[in-house]
């Protein structure tokens, strides 16, 4: 398992998390992610703020591996698919901590930007 992250570049040779590359990997999900998302709910943002309550209260040690197997479920429920990069990280529980924070936050951030867009547009 921990070769496979090294050559992913999802860990150090050193055997840290490599944040850098986590950032980059959440990063690129993150947006069609929340396309799909923003789309689906119609822009609805009691449906959205229903899910990101999900993503924040699931974000503990215990459960943190069911929530990401409820973003793969979800990704596959809208068509995207978790980038091979992705769909390893579940395997190291310091690297799915900190791709689970990366996630949340670029999706919150992306949220925001949406509704700014949203009001500026109806202006």
């Amino acid at each position: 398992m921990q070769k496979s992250l090294v050559s992913k570049g999802i860990l150090l040779p050193s055997g840290e998390i490599n944040k850098n590359k986590i950032n980059l990997i959440a990063g690129a999900i993150t947006l069609p992610f929340v396309e799909m998302v923003w789309v689906s709910a119609a822009g609805d943002m009691d449906t959205i703020n229903r899910l990101t309550d999900v993503f924040i209260t699931m974000n503990t040690p215990a459960d943190r591996t069911k929530l990401f197997k409820i973003i793969q479920a979800l990704f596959g429920l809208m068509g995207l698919k978790l980038s091979d990069e992705a769909a390893h990280i579940f395997q190291h529980r310091l690297a799915l901590e900190y791709f689970i924070f990366s996630f949340i936050t670029d999706f919150g951030e992306i949220i925001k930007d949406f509704v700014i867009e949203e009001r500026s547009s109806r202006q």
